[in-house]
């Protein structure tokens, strides 16, 4: 696995949505739409950056091929922004110009690297692999089913990309620079999974979980990406 694998992987995805048949039967009842209304718009928002502060970071790596991944992902990211917001124009569901949440991680990713910047999108992406699947079966939109469907196999190979790019980082390092790292990523990954609940909870829960699933479930996706980093460095992977 290298850059090039991740250049081609994310150039053959352009199309992953083309077969999407929007024509699909079954719009949203209004309770439906209540309850995934205020959640959804939260995370339609939450896709759809333009990325201009990571392209800027990412333009810094050792490896120039790195910037050129990095302006896919991205593009990638904002085609889930696109069809989450075709899906609500359809549905009727406004979108919305900001939510102090999204704010609040926006910041985190602008605060201080590279490495900070993925480890906060790595985080957003393990709480979407649970949410998606959530929202899936929160309403019984055919259409919203296919999309979520979609994005929980983009996720999967986000997580994948980050995880290794983060090994990369992981492997330059000395023991108190890792003991220190993953103290972060552990802080980070709880505060978020806290937030998450308050403020999605009712998808959540109408999706099958309860709190303490959602805490574990997540948290297992975290632990698999934190063996993926550290196995990367065990390997003994350089930049490039």
């Amino acid at each position: 696995m290298n850059f090039r694998y991740w250049k081609a992987y994310f150039t053959l995805n352009r199309s992953h949505f083309q077969d999407v048949d929007w024509s699909l039967p079954g719009r949203l009842t209004e309770n439906e739409k209540k309850l995934i209304r205020s959640s959804l718009q939260q995370f339609q928002k939450g896709e759809q950056s333009e990325g201009k502060h990571f392209y800027s970071f990412a333009k810094s790596f050792p490896d120039p091929l790195y910037a050129e991944v990095i302006r896919l992902f991205i593009m990638e990211e904002q085609t889930h922004a696109r069809v989450l917001g075709k899906f609500m124009d359809q549905e009727g569901i406004p979108r919305i110009s900001g939510h102090w949440v999204d704010h609040i991680f926006r910041w985190l990713r602008k605060l201080t690297d590279l490495e900070n910047t993925v480890m906060v999108l790595i985080t957003a992406e393990i709480i979407a692999k649970v949410y998606y699947k959530a929202l899936r079966e929160a309403t019984g939109s055919p259409l919203l089913q296919r999309l979520c469907d979609q994005i929980l196999m983009d996720e999967d190979q986000h997580i994948l990309f980050q995880s290794w790019t983060l090994g990369l980082f992981f492997s330059q390092k000395n023991g108190l620079k890792k003991f220190l790292t993953r103290g972060w990523h552990r802080i980070l990954m709880t505060g978020t999974m806290v937030i998450v609940w308050i403020q999605h909870g009712r998808v959540l829960r109408a999706g099958g979980y309860s709190f303490s699933s959602f805490l574990v479930n997540t948290w297992q996706v975290f632990l698999e990406c934190d063996k993926q980093v550290r196995g990367l460095q065990l390997r003994g992977a350089v930049y490039a």
